[in-house]
């Protein structure tokens, strides 16, 4: 559904799959969804099945109810990404002003639209809607940073504490077990050399692609904040084999690998009932591409009651 990440980064992702390339693992995020219609439609008709059964579901609590009913650790923190995040690729993976002018347009407009709007919901809802809550405009990029190298060390220690701290549930989760199925004696080597300062992130080394907060349906004083930051730095990987016990010579070890990297990182913080919780790695994304244009919350002709309704039943399902 992404486009694909530039060639050298640790990470490669769309946004329903969330993968690091070695010695970071393969890291499965957000929703797990699998279809079985095609496979099962052909069964049903060799066996003379109707395609389409109806069945009475169970009634279902709703999430005003589960939300009452389970401690703070209990309640979820791998929602996905919010639908309709729009994230505006490199100028590279823009598409070209004369050969696909319509589209090109079009996403102009979607950065500009989606700027406002979610810069108008987050004052919204920090400032007008139930208690008054600080922007954090300029920490949030120091945030995203800090995270962004604690579940990076983390994981090149084999820190799962630390991990389960910084990341959702199911980031903190996979890493976990990549760390616990490391051969005996090998050690990962981790550091950031340096931020590139390129003009996709003003100069700077991070720059804020979406921030968004909404409100949690049917749970009072209850949202979801998430900032997804664009971070461009150069890192040097590498794994270090631990000398055997009663080893004579330490055996020669490969040098650290330097790459440059281009990352979205999403960061997100929950409110829970009225209680804050702590900002969390969420996982990475990609950029959004033509091909996202003919999702519902990017199509042309909606109005933002549409959108809006869309994105509470996207959530609903969740």
């Amino acid at each position: 559904m992404g486009a694909p990440i530039p060639k050298g980064s640790l990470f490669s992702a769309t946004r329903t799959q969330l993968t690091v390339s070695p010695p970071f693992p393969t890291i499965s995020s957000q929703c797990r969804q699998f279809s079985l219609s095609s496979h099962r439609g052909a069964l049903q008709q060799q066996r003379g099945m109707p395609q389409t059964i109806s069945m009475k579901q169970p009634a279902q609590p709703s999430m005003k109810a589960r939300g009452m009913n389970v401690s703070r650790s209990e309640l979820p923190q791998d929602i996905g990404i919010l639908p309709g995040t729009f994230i505006r690729p490199l100028w590279s993976g823009l598409p070209s002003i004369f050969t696909q002018p319509k589209e090109r347009l079009h996403f102009e407009w979607l950065w500009l639209k989606s700027g406002f709007q979610n810069f108008f919901s987050l004052v919204f809802f920090s400032k007008f809607k139930g208690n008054a809550k600080p922007l954090l405009l300029k920490e949030r990029r120091q945030i995203a940073l800090k995270l962004h190298k604690q579940m990076y060390s983390a994981f090149a220690d084999g820190d799962v504490k630390t991990l389960r701290k910084v990341c959702c549930t199911g980031l903190a989760n996979d890493l976990a077990r990549r760390i616990s199925a490391r051969p005996q004696g090998e050690k990962v080597t981790w550091s950031l050399e340096k931020y590139n300062r390129s003009p996709s992130t003003l100069f700077t080394g991070i720059r804020v692609m979406a921030d968004r907060l909404t409100e949690i349906p049917e749970l009072p004083n209850s949202s979801v904040r998430q900032v997804t930051v664009r971070i461009t730095s150069r890192q040097s990987t590498g794994k270090v084999q631990k000398p055997k016990p009663g080893a004579k010579e330490l055996m020669e070890q490969p040098a650290a690998k330097s790459r440059d990297c281009i990352e979205y990182i999403v960061i997100q913080k929950f409110q829970w009932m009225g209680e804050e919780d702590e900002w969390r790695i969420w996982g990475q994304t990609t950029a959004t591409t033509v091909d996202d244009l003919s999702s519902p919350f990017f199509a042309m002709g909606l109005s933002l009651a549409d959108r809006y309704e869309a994105m509470k039943e996207s959530m609903g399902r969740r």
